[in-house]
């Protein structure tokens, strides 16, 4: 099992709409994450700063996994709109320290 953390920004303007879009994430998009490995995944927001928490089996393997479906395009163009994509991380942050 994993745990990682993510980092994403917005563009300015656009918290309200990030929001509606996740308020309710389709079931197709749920049982899909589920079916890669994704236990959970939580995304808090400061500002126009988003902090991810994903818990997962194997992170490459989802990403692999998510990346072969048409539903994951679909789901790149609506959110990457809306992300500041220069400032955005790309993959999992590094793990600095963690309580034992």
């Amino acid at each position: 099992m994993q745990v990682i953390g993510l980092h994403t920004r917005l563009k300015p303007g656009l918290e309200a709409e990030y929001e509606r879009i996740h308020a309710k994430l389709s079931p197709e998009h749920e049982q899909a994450l589920r079916a890669s490995g994704v236990h959970s995944w939580h995304i808090w927001r400061d500002g126009l700063d988003l902090f991810h928490t994903v818990v997962c089996d194997d992170w490459v393997g989802m990403e692999s996994a998510m990346a072969e479906l048409e539903l994951t395009e679909r789901w790149h163009q609506v959110i990457h709109p809306l992300l500041d994509m220069a400032v955005s991380q790309r993959g999992p942050l590094p793990l600095v320290w963690q309580l034992p």
